[in-house]
């Protein structure tokens, strides 16, 4: 079956706006050139790729011949050495091919002729050391690689002036693959999980570091059976029978410490004195001076009047409480009705954040003691969760699914930034950009699943088989790295992104290319950007966004033909946000693969596109 790329639906729909990139000549080099003009002193003007230079020649040449010309100097001016006889039209592909390997004494296996004449063809400069490279690498392919897959990778390698090592190769080969992340990161799940050579420490580490990838909801799901949890302990109706197991397993996760009660989930000991949490409304008050009671209750009244993560009449709720009670009274009662404000917000709210960026659920854990620190509050969040879908209680498995259906019901766009983020932490793509950032920064790295598979490749006991699984994964994460580059003002960027709603399998691949302004900023006036989706029920899907001078065009293809009614109904939805943050929307096209002549959109990434880029 053949395939298309968003190369390939990029060229049905604009124009290349900057020209190709000029041919680098270097000494050593052999390049095709053809003679347009002679001068004095055996000098010529040749057209050598998309470039004309002015070349000295060794030996009188006719105008109008070609030949294939080594590179002897370059400076300070170019001088060229004939390396074949005149070229004819006549001349085949092969034939250029094999009069060149002569010339260059090179070994005529079908692996060099492959080479040559995918070099040739495509007018990539020849040098012998690159060829024999080149050679060696075809040698080594393994049997699902084709050769036309194994050229493309090597030029792109010589484009990005990467060295044509095995190990480089491989990179940028699964970069460029068509198959998601999620097929390789499962399979070496599997193969974790049946090794034995890892010592059970690092082997838990590893399958954590995939869990959390696996659910980037999952936190958010976590702050939901919290929240849950915390109102039935907290409940005056709920039976004991019923928060009993709660209660233990809010334990087990370091929820509530081993001598917490139902009835006492807020000891004095365990409040936080982390700024800008509901702990610290607690804490202030507990530790202001009677002198300055009365000050610090403004704070606490201002403090609730501007939290963004509390309903009106959860305000007014506190605003009475607070006029109305002693100050003893206050703080006790204070302290519960915080508890339950931001449980019950937990569960309403699950991804807004207030002014301080923090959610309602870490407002609630830090009522608990917990703090706001985010990796202790990952850490609860995750514990939660766990012992939730560990549980072999039908409590807990009911709670579990009406908290996935709660965080489904408020989806939006800010919940997928939030799982798109969420997952490209996880993997660590960016790690070496990290590792020069602060103590803090560093530390948290511990926990991404790139180090650990760099740290685990250094293992020297681990299986042959999840060696070669680490190798897969990693090599796709470097890969895509190495594919996202700059040229010039031009800027690339590749990622493939993992992810899984709430049991719903899908990789995203953004395909985004985009130009820096003098200042060093993104130009977002003329911008593109491209979706490739494999969805559950939609299956392949490609998304492009087009802006010119912050006009919007937007390509959906699909093969469902349903789409474009549905599409339409979102139309102006669309154009007004656009045009609230300065855009204009000029259209959006629904087409199959069928009507663009495409098939299926799989062979996604290393090629160029241009004047693209996308501000997110």
């Amino acid at each position: 079956m053949s395939s298309t790329s968003f190369s390939s639906i990029q060229a049905q729909q604009t124009k290349i706006l900057s020209p190709k990139m000029q041919t680098s000549i270097k000494e050593g080099q052999v390049v095709h050139g053809t003679i347009k003009k002679l001068y004095p002193n055996q000098t010529a003007e040749l057209q050598i790729g998309n470039q004309k230079v002015i070349a000295k020649l060794e030996t009188p040449l006719k105008a109008g011949d070609a030949h294939f010309f080594q590179v002897t100097k370059t400076e300070p001016e170019l001088q060229l050495k004939v390396v074949t006889g005149p070229l004819t039209n006549g001349n085949t592909l092969a034939q250029q091919a094999q009069q060149l390997l002569q010339a260059m004494n090179l070994t005529k296996t079908t692996e060099m002729q492959a080479v040559i004449q995918f070099f040739l063809k495509e007018q990539l400069p020849i040098s012998k050391e690159i060829l024999v490279q080149a050679e060696q690498l075809l040698k080594q392919l393994p049997p699902n690689v084709s050769i036309k897959q194994a050229m493309e990778t090597i030029q792109k390698m010589l484009e990005l002036k990467i060295p044509l090592s095995q190990q480089m190769f491989d990179a940028v080969l699964s970069g460029k693959s068509t198959s998601g992340l999620q097929s390789l990161i499962q399979e070496f799940k599997l193969t974790l999980q049946q090794d034995l050579t890892l010592s059970k420490n690092d082997k838990n580490t590893l399958l954590q570091s995939l869990q959390k990838l696996a659910e980037p909801f999952g936190e958010p799901v976590a702050g939901v059976l919290l929240g849950k949890q915390i109102e039935v302990l907290q409940s005056p109706v709920a039976n004991l029978a019923t928060k009993l197991p709660i209660l233990q397993s809010l334990k087990e996760a370091g929820v509530l410490p081993p001598n917490v009660t139902s009835n006492n989930l807020l000891p004095a000991s365990t409040l936080s004195t982390m700024p800008n949490s509901a702990a610290d409304i607690i804490a202030n008050l507990l530790k202001a001076p009677v002198s300055e009671k009365s000050m610090v209750m403004d704070q606490i009244r201002n403090w609730v009047s501007a939290q963004p993560l509390l309903t009106s009449e959860q305000k007014v709720q506190l605003g009475i409480l607070l006029d109305n009670n002693s100050q003893a009274e206050q703080i006790l009662t204070l302290n519960k009705t915080l508890l339950e404000v931001f449980a019950k917000q937990s569960q309403e709210a699950v991804f807004l954040k207030d002014q301080h960026g923090l959610t309602a659920k870490e407002h609630l854990l830090s009522l608990l003691g917990k703090g706001t620190n985010k990796e202790m509050v990952s850490q609860t969040l995750q514990q939660v969760l766990f012992n939730n879908k560990n549980s072999q209680q039908p409590i807990f498995s009911t709670a579990l699914q009406q908290a996935e259906q709660n965080v489904l019901q408020q989806l939006d766009g800010k919940a997928f930034e939030h799982a798109m983020k969420e997952a490209l932490k996880s993997l660590g793509f960016s790690y070496e950009a990290k590792l020069g950032g602060g103590s803090e920064e560093v530390r948290q790295l511990a926990s991404q699943l790139k180090p650990q598979l760099i740290d685990l490749l250094h293992n020297q006991v681990i299986s042959a088989p999840l060696k070669e699984q680490a190798e897969l994964l990693l090599n796709r994460m470097n890969g895509l790295q190495i594919l996202s580059n700059e040229n010039g003002p031009q800027h690339q960027l590749l990622m493939q992104v993992p992810l899984e709603f709430l049991g719903k399998k899908m990789d995203a691949t953004l395909e985004w290319n985009g130009r820096m302004k003098e200042d060093g900023k993104i130009d977002s006036d003329y911008a593109r950007i491209m979706f490739y989706l494999h969805l559950d029920s939609l299956e392949e899907t490609v998304v492009d966004m087009q802006v010119q001078n912050r006009v919007v065009t937007i390509s959906l293809y699909n093969n469902d033909t349903s789409l474009k009614p549905i599409a339409n109904v979102f139309y102006d939805t669309l154009k007004e946000g656009l045009l609230s943050v300065g855009y204009q929307l000029s259209g959006v096209f629904v087409k199959t693969f069928e009507e663009n002549k495409l098939t299926s959109p799989k062979k996604l990434l290393g090629k160029d596109s241009q004047g693209v880029d996308i501000r997110i």
